[in-house]
């Protein structure tokens, strides 16, 4: 894998309301997140600009039952365990592998509707759990760290000289605000509909090819990003 940068990669997309955001170093697997430190920081609520939405479609519903209903039916555990550890062959739930042992994770969890708790360095053994972790904390929101040296959630017991990050994939981040003195349709900032999509489409398409026939790397996975743009992870070994 490429050693690179340390930013966190999102699984699951957040919401456009005003939230108050509790950043919180989780080290423990138990639900006095309130023990650690905190720092909270307020982001502004997302104007929407689209062409007269509907007045239901103006707020983001959330629904924890619903939630806790895609963690336990549908959230692709096995998929996502199998990818980082670069192991696809690897069928048994319960090993540990180092690449996924030590690689951070952070969960964004909301106890009270509009109220964030985003809890880092979360590490989890197996595929195992890290099902039981999310299934537990029910997060509104997953980020995908780096590859420490040592197994985040050890982070509070090991001197901060030697918990240093290992590996990271290269990861592009292609946001259509970078489009917007062009987007001829009315959409600005985050607000997105299918004509201005086709700005992501195109940079795709273009940024693919680039990092294969220019650059030569072979393994590049694209996902949305969960707001308003794509991600291009590169995974080609070292």
């Amino acid at each position: 894998m490429v050693a690179q940068q340390q930013t966190e990669d999102k699984v699951t997309p957040g919401s456009s309301r005003k939230r108050d955001r509790t950043v919180i170093r989780d080290d423990d697997d138990n639900d006095n997140e309130e023990e650690f430190e905190m720092e909270t920081t307020t982001t502004e609520k997302t104007k929407k600009e689209e062409i007269k939405p509907s007045e239901k479609s103006k707020e983001v519903l959330f629904s924890p039952e619903l939630l806790s209903m895609y963690y336990s039916r549908l959230f692709p555990y096995h998929l996502l365990h199998s990818w980082l550890s670069y192991n696809p062959s690897n069928l048994n739930k319960s090993i540990t592998n180092p690449l996924f042992s030590h690689r951070e994770f952070s969960f964004t969890i909301e106890r009270v509707p509009g109220e964030e708790i985003y809890l880092r360095y979360q590490s989890f053994p197996s595929e195992i759990e890290l099902s039981n972790a999310i299934r537990k904390r029910r997060p509104v929101k997953i980020d995908i760290g780096a590859i420490f040296s040592h197994p985040p959630k050890d982070s509070k017991t090991i001197a901060s000289s030697s918990f240093t990050p290992s590996q990271r994939e290269l990861v592009f981040d292609v946001d259509l605000t970078d489009y917007d003195p062009v987007r001829g349709c009315g959409c600005q900032g985050a607000t997105i509909c299918r004509t201005c999509w086709t700005y992501m489409t195109m940079a795709v398409k273009v940024m693919d090819v680039g990092l294969k026939e220019d650059f030569g790397f072979k393994h590049v996975a694209w996902f949305y990003s969960g707001r308003r743009g794509v991600h291009a992870w590169v995974c080609d070994g070292m």
